[in-house]
């Protein structure tokens, strides 16, 4: 699978992950989620791949330290960055594709940073082989703070099926931040959909 991953200017900084399960988007009904609706199978396959693609990291920037003393008490800090992926749902007009499936991801800052990047796959669980990937979206990045949003599509089959939204989400610091860069996941909570 082909990705684009971003370099800092330099050098490349060493990318880290985290997954965190998030809410529905806003004006969304909540799909069932809880162990007593979803068959454990089901639930251990996303764990799996939410491990499988996760390390720990601090999703901020901290301004560094300069010869000249530190820096002037009324520039930010720290910048803190988040990431959502979002409830795989069945395509509806306006911003989708309707017969289809999609899931999102949304990536932004708390301010301003060069690059905010949102990437998302689409999985669906398929018995004995777990969670596959069924979508790619497309890379939407530019200037932060964002939010930018990335959206996979994928065909809807006619019959309920388990599915979970994975986004990547990549940053860059501006001058004077450390780290250079930053590449966090966040994985939605598995649902039941039915297009």
């Amino acid at each position: 699978m082909l990705k684009l991953r971003v370099i800092s200017v330099g050098f490349a900084a060493l990318l880290a992950t985290s997954v965190v399960a998030v809410a529905p988007p806003a004006g969304a009904a909540e799909p069932a989620t809880g162990a007593d609706t979803i068959p454990r199978a089901v639930l251990a396959a996303a764990d799996a791949l939410a491990k499988g693609r996760a390390m720990s990291a601090q999703p901020t920037f901290t301004r560094m330290p300069t010869a000249r003393g530190p820096a002037a008490a009324a520039a930010q800090d720290v910048i803190t960055c988040t990431g959502q992926a979002q409830y795989p749902h069945a395509s509806t007009g306006s911003n989708g594709i309707p017969g289809s499936l999609d899931g999102k991801a949304k990536s932004w800052c708390d301010a301003a940073v060069p690059y905010v990047g949102a990437q998302v796959e689409l999985y669906q669980y398929i018995p004995n082989f777990g969670f596959t990937i069924v979508a790619i979206g497309n890379l939407n990045y530019g200037p932060g703070p964002g939010p930018y949003t990335g959206t996979a599509f994928g065909p809807c089959q006619g019959v309920p099926n388990y599915y979970v939204t994975f986004g990547i989400h990549t940053f860059t610091a501006p001058g004077g931040y450390y780290p250079p860069s930053l590449e966090f996941n966040t994985q939605s909570p598995v649902v039941q959909v039915n297009c």
